[in-house]
C-alpha cells in the first residue's frame, strides 16, 4: 500500500528562481517546511540576494552546482561551494545576503523551517559545513535529522529529516518513514522516478499524512530531495520573511530587525 499524493506543483518561475513552497499556501501542507526555492540557471553578473532580514525560522542553503558568497549581520562570511551547507537559525532576528558567483552554472535550494517557540526567542546562530563533513550513505546525504542509524552533523530545530537522494540506473530504494513523522514531500531535480512515485523533473510532490514507507524506482538514475517531519501544530503568523507562532513574538522580532538594520550597511 502506497501513500496518496495530495499536492503536486512545478511552482512559479521568476528567472533563476522557482518558488515551490510559499508559507501561506503550500506551507500549510508541509510545515515545519514552510518555504522552498529552486535556483537553476546561468546567473547574470552580480546576481544574488541583497541584505534582507529573517526571524522565527531556520534557513538551509545548499547548492549542487555553482557557488555563492554569504554574509550575515552576525559577522559571519563564507563561500558555499558544491554541496556545502549554510544553516542559519534566525531566532529573534538577523540579516544576511548572498552573491551567486557568475562564472559557472548554478543549481541550488533554499529551505525555510519554522522554529518552535523556545527557539524563536533565541539569538541567531549559524553552522557551515563542507561537503566532506556531511553524513553520507550510499544512496543519500543526510542533511538534517536521524535515519537508518545515522545522524546529521547539524541538529535540526524540530523532529524532521532532510535528505538528498542519489539513485543509480535501475535502482530501487525505499524510504522507511519514521513512525512519528506525518509530513512528507519530495522534489526531483534530475532523472526519473517510477514505482510508488512518478514525477516530472523540477516538480514538488506532497504526500498524505501518515508514516507508510515509500518505494522509489528509477530507470535512468534520479536525484531528489526528500523531507519528512512530525506535524507542526502551531499556527503561523507571517510578515514577509519573518514567520512566528504568535503575534507577540513577531512584533518583538520586527523591532529587533529594525535595530540591527541601523548597524549594518544595507546595499
Amino acid at each position: 500500500m502506497s501513500r496518496e499524493i495530495i499536492y503536486r506543483t512545478s511552482g512559479q518561475n521568476h528567472g533563476l528562481i522557482t518558488r515551490l513552497i510559499n508559507p501561506s499556501i503550500q506551507g500549510k501542507l508541509t510545515k515545519p517546511f514552510v518555504f522552498f526555492d529552486y535556483i537553476n540557471g546561468h546567473p547574470p553578473k552580480n546576481s544574488g540576494f541583497g541584505w534582507h532580514p529573517h526571524s522565527g525560522i531556520a534557513t538551509f542553503t545548499y547548492y549542487v552546482e555553482g557557488s555563492t558568497d554569504i554574509q550575515e549581520s552576525t559577522g559571519n562570511k563564507v563561500n558555499l561551494g558544491v554541496r556545502d551547507i549554510e544553516y542559519l537559525e534566525t531566532g529573534n532576528g538577523v540579516w544576511h545576503k548572498g552573491q551567486i558567483r557568475g562564472d559557472r552554472y548554478a543549481r541550488g535550494f533554499q529551505m525555510w523551517i519554522a522554529l518552535p517557540p523556545e527557539l524563536e526567542k533565541q539569538e541567531p546562530k549559524s553552522t557551515f559545513l563542507k561537503n566532506m563533513e556531511i553524513t553520507k550513505h550510499r544512496e543519500y546525504h543526510l542533511l538534517l535529522g536521524k535515519y537508518n542509524g545515522l545522524e546529521s552533523k547539524i541538529t535540526p530545530p524540530y523532529n524532521l529529516n532532510y535528505l538528498e537522494v542519489n539513485l543509480e540506473i535501475g535502482q530501487t530504494w525505499t524510504y522507511h518513514t519514521p513512525t512519528d513523522h506525518d509530513i512528507l514531500f519530495i522534489f526531483l531535480y534530475e532523472g526519473d522516478l517510477t514505482g510508488d512515485v512518478h514525477s516530472q523533473i523540477a516538480e514538488l510532490i506532497v504526500f498524505e499524512n501518515g508514516n507508510l514507507p515509500l518505494e522509489f524506482r528509477t530507470l535512468n538514475g534520479a536525484k531528489f530531495l526528500l523531507g519528512s517531519a512530525q506535524s507542526f501544530d502551531y499556527e503561523l503568523v507571517i510578515k514577509g520573511s519573518s514567520i512566528h507562532t504568535s503575534h507577540e513574538l513577531l512584533r518583538n522580532s520586527i523591532q529587533r530587525i529594525q535595530e540591527i538594520k541601523s548597524n549594518i550597511l544595507i546595499s
